[in-house]
């Protein structure tokens, strides 16, 4: 019974007349159904594109494409694929990375799924928990989604539930080990069996190469001990021989994932891909029913040594002709050479990939610096470049540069402190303390020289003498009177009288004549110190309120231009992001600064790198960068 459902998933009819339905359904594919309705039946009117059809209860699809039959049979035919191409009407719109370290697989498929326009899928089971990193750049959502478990080694199988809206995906694991859920055995069940195998795809040591192109591309030997190819074991090796592949997908931009995806595309290769198609005799008692897409099955068909335990990969059914009926069976869940070969055209016209190219650029900078101040030059490296190839810097050093000694104008201005004294300072404290001097004295002083001179007294006189009571007086001249001597030549007496009586003695005034010879004074100091006492006291010094004047005269500076040299320098220091690396002697070096940009095994992108160079003296510094690496064309903007 097939019922038919609107867009928004509204039963509108039941297609009591369908005829020719037949399902086929793929191993990790989108499956399919096609019906037909006679031209003139009324419901054909609800079998429009993209109204949904389910059969039995079972899958739901969707219709596309119709093929009408007019005339004598009249008929209309409708395709129709698996509701789970939904997922292909909204796209990862443009360049997009998710993945790696601490990004599990779960999380991948609802980043996928959380850009549904319409939130038709949800996420159910998943059984793998790997740490890949994935790129897509337009890729529909069900691309993006059919791709993270290719890389996978184990067996997966994509399951879905439609019976409930939302609708729900399951991501499940192939037991390779577990018990076969069907057996087909010759002469019992099994009425045809047709086996296809083809060697020609057949790889036992496999190159994967990642995005880029020439020394640039990605490979695996960094993750895989230097060997850029991984190989099968030697029973394989022996059985087929040493058969080498290249596999190329630039999708991939992390070696550890690309060596994931080459584990399982070698597991693919090593041996051919074989594949059973079955008729078997108890298709209309159940048999179909107990097959299921992904279960095991066991072949036994003595015939042809054919004891097999394989995967069921593709069903066929017919309602109307359940003897056509077939499956399916081969030994790995999918046709991993189909893959290969898909990516080989993808290679051939390069689909919508941006892989980029090698990318060489330059910078420089001059600038003079000192022990103190560096020449710092900072270059961008961009996100989009992948890999960095090489980081060169030619550093060259020379003595210090100046351009001139002096500049014009100046003068014509008076300057007057705002502002002076007005003031009391007071020191804080003086005096106070005695202080006596070490030692003094202990020694004979004598002058030069004394004498020699003669001294007379400037005046004399009379004089009068007393001499035991007599009065010695002058000259008597005859009147009882003592008068003065008489000049030299007078005659004269003299008449003395002895009385009581007293000497006077008349001295003319005269002067006296001393000679003091020459001689010298000693003086002897006795040794002794010198005590002197300071009082506690401060001192006061008062400032009147005061300006200064001062007067510049007009004037100029003249310019003497010139390139002027100073300092000496001998050695630099290079540091790259602050830290130092190199200590060169020298005027200039040329510096491979590749290695010091690594930071936690990989030089940052999408941020800015500084080079700074600190000579030992005054310097004048040029520093030339070069930069190669590969560049991806992705921007976030078009300029």
């Amino acid at each position: 019974m097939l019922e038919v459902l609107d867009i928004n998933g509204r039963k509108t009819a039941i297609l009591e007349n369908a005829f020719d339905i037949s399902e086929e359904i793929r191993i990790n594919a989108i499956s399919s159904l096609r019906f037909s309705l006679p031209e003139s039946d009324a419901k054909n009117k609800y079998c429009v594109p993209f109204a949904q059809v389910r059969l039995s209860d079972g899958e739901l699809y969707r219709i596309m494409p119709c093929m009408t039959e007019s005339g004598s049979s009249g008929v209309c035919t409708y395709n129709c694929e698996h509701i789970l191409a939904t997922l292909m009407d909204d796209v990862l719109l443009g360049y997009q990375v998710v993945g790696n370290i601490g990004y599990y697989t779960e999380r991948v498929i609802q980043y996928i799924l959380e850009h549904q326009t319409v939130k038709r899928w949800k996420l159910g089971e998943c059984d793998f928990k790997r740490q890949f990193e994935y790129g897509w750049e337009n890729e529909s959502l069900l691309s993006a989604l059919f791709s993270v478990p290719n890389c996978f080694v184990e067996g997966f199988v994509w399951r879905m539930d439609t019976r409930a809206f939302p609708w729900t995906l399951h991501l499940k694991r192939l037991d390779e080990n577990a018990l076969p859920e069907m057996y087909i055995r010759a002469h019992k069940n099994l009425l045809q069996l047709t086996r296809t195998s083809d060697p020609r795809e057949i790889c036992t040591r496999l190159y994967p190469l990642g995005y880029g192109e020439g020394v640039n591309q990605l490979g695996i030997a960094e993750v895989n001990n230097g060997l850029p190819y991984l190989q099968s074991p030697p029973e394989l090796v022996t059985r087929y021989g040493l058969i080498s592949r290249v596999w190329i997908d630039r999708r991939y931009e992390d070696a550890a994932s690309l060596k994931a995806a080459g584990e399982a595309m070698l597991a693919e290769l090593q041996e051919p891909y074989t594949e059973y198609s079955v008729e078997l005799a108890e298709i209309g008692q159940g048999s179909l029913d107990r097959a299921g897409i992904g279960k095991i099955v066991q072949i036994d068909y003595p015939e042809t040594s054919i004891k097999v335990k394989s995967y069921i990969t593709g069903i066929s059914r017919s309602v109307d002709n359940p003897e056509s009926d077939r499956i399916t069976i081969a030994n790995r869940p999918q046709d991993i050479a189909s893959t290969v070969a898909d990516l080989a055209d993808r290679q051939r016209i390069e689909m919508s990939y941006s892989q980029g190219a090698t990318n060489l650029y330059a910078q420089s900078l001059q600038a003079n610096a000192d022990s103190k101040t560096g020449a710092v030059l900072e270059f961008y490296i961009p996100s989009e470049m992948r890999i960095v190839n090489k980081v060169i810097a030619k550093i060259s050093m020379d003595r210090f540069r100046a351009y001139s000694k002096a500049t014009e104008g100046g003068g014509q201005t008076s300057t007057t402190s705002s502002a002076g004294g007005g003031s009391t300072q007071t020191s804080s404290s003086g005096g106070g303390g005695s202080t006596t001097s070490a030692s003094g004295g202990g020694g004979s002083i004598t002058s030069n020289s004394g004498g020699g001179n003669s001294l007379t007294s400037s005046a004399g006189g009379s004089l009068a003498t007393t001499v035991d009571g007599v009065y010695i007086g002058g000259i008597n001249d005859g009147d009882g009177e003592t008068s003065a001597p008489h000049g030299e030549g007078d005659e004269h007496t003299h008449t003395y009288y002895l009385i009581d009586h007293y000497h006077r003695l008349s001295m003319p005034s005269h002067r006296h004549d001393v000679d003091v010879p020459s001689h010298n004074h000693s003086v002897n100091l006795p040794t002794h110190t010198h005590s002197v006492s300071l009082p506690t006291h401060s001192h006061s010094v008062k400032i009147p309120n005061h300006t200064h004047d001062f007067s510049i005269p007009a004037h100029t500076h003249a310019i003497n231009p010139g390139i002027f040299r100073f300092g000496n320098p001998r050695s630099f220091r290079v540091l790259v992001n602050g830290v130092q690396r190199v200590v060169q002697t020298g005027s200039g070096a040329e510096l491979n600064l590749t290695d010091y940009l690594v930071k936690n095994g990989r030089i940052p992108r999408g941020t800015w790198h500084k080079v700074e160079i600190i000579p030992d003296d005054l310097a004048y510094i040029s520093i030339d960068m070069f930069v190669q690496g590969f560049v991806q064309s992705r921007g976030d903007n078009t300029v």
